[in-house]
């Protein structure tokens, strides 16, 4: 069922009905103010969401602190990161991150009405603020100040506000469920949830930035890609325009993940052998989900 909006034209002419429903991928009611509003929200939400990725690639190309630095009460974790210095999988996993948490801005940016770039943002905002909770608050010595530094939410309100308001309630129904295998995609994809929390728990524990010379919040950036992964993907199972792009980017961030850390073992955050290859047919069989689901259309259309 489709929803009648009107929307007037810049010259001030009377105004046009048009129908946007699920059909075009609206929601009731998106005149061109409220297409403005969720365009620069999402413009706004992809700058923020993007620092994160900017900390770890400027930190790499000039590193703030060497082994010397680390403090001889430096944790377990910190000196982990100390013995594996190197940032390859780090910097594979920071632009990944951008690509699937700051695709589904790009395309609100681009068409404010897709419900399906909405959820994907959504859940990629929700994956930011899962891991920003597991990190906990950094502003301390020796120790977590807190369990929680709500500073780090500007990486993700705009982006959040911007989805939200382009309803995509409109498609949180059962009977939008059409791809349940994304939901049991998602499921398989549990041991990205695990190293997540590993992630997390490692930036947890390896602030202040001296107690880990070379990584900083590098940690925390491979936390969000692996929860942004998972978190995407699900929203592939909802019938609504847009599914294509959380399915297609969370396929390319796990292959490129799992290829990264067979190509640089030695790096910090790598996954071993089993689990890179594993990451590797997780995302293969995401864009083989997608490349069956374009058949089936064919067939049925």
């Amino acid at each position: 069922m489709s929803s009648e909006i009107r929307v007037g034209d810049a010259a001030g002419s009377p105004r046009n009905t048009a129908r946007v429903g699920p059909t075009t991928g609206g929601a009731p009611g998106f005149t061109r103010r409220r297409r403005f509003a969720i365009r620069v929200l999402a413009v706004v939400g992809l700058l923020a969401f993007g620092l994160s990725v900017m900390v770890v690639l400027t930190e790499v190309v000039n590193p703030v602190a060497n082994e010397g630095a680390l403090e001889p009460a430096g944790s377990p974790e910190a000196r982990l990161g100390a013995d594996r210095p190197g940032e390859t999988v780090h910097v594979v996993g920071a632009v990944a991150a951008l690509l699937v948490g700051g695709s589904g801005l790009v395309a609100l940016a681009v068409r404010p009405q897709r419900l399906g770039s909405a959820n994907h943002t959504i859940a990629a905002m929700l994956a930011t603020i899962v891991a920003i909770g597991i990190m906990g608050d950094p502003d301390n010595h020796g120790g977590q100040a807190g369990p929680f530094d709500p500073v780090f939410l500007i990486l993700t309100v705009p982006g959040l506000i911007a989805a939200l308001a382009t309803g995509p309630w409109i498609t949180w129904r059962a009977r939008n469920l059409t791809r349940r295998r994304f939901v049991g995609l998602a499921a398989a994809g549990a041991p990205f949830v695990w190293y997540g929390v590993d992630q997390a728990l490692m930036q947890r524990n390896t602030w202040p930035p001296l107690a880990d010379p070379h990584h900083q919040a590098h940690w925390y950036m491979m936390s969000v890609l692996a929860f942004t992964i998972v978190f995407v993907a699900a929203t592939a199972a909802v019938s609504a325009p847009g599914w294509r792009l959380a399915a297609l980017t969370s396929g390319l961030a796990a292959v490129a993940v799992g290829a990264v850390s067979l190509l640089a073992p030695d790096a910090a955050s790598a996954l071993t052998l089993p689990w890179a290859l594993l990451a590797i047919g997780w995302g293969v069989a995401a864009l083989a989900l997608i490349r069956d689901d374009s058949r089936r259309s064919v067939r049925s259309a």
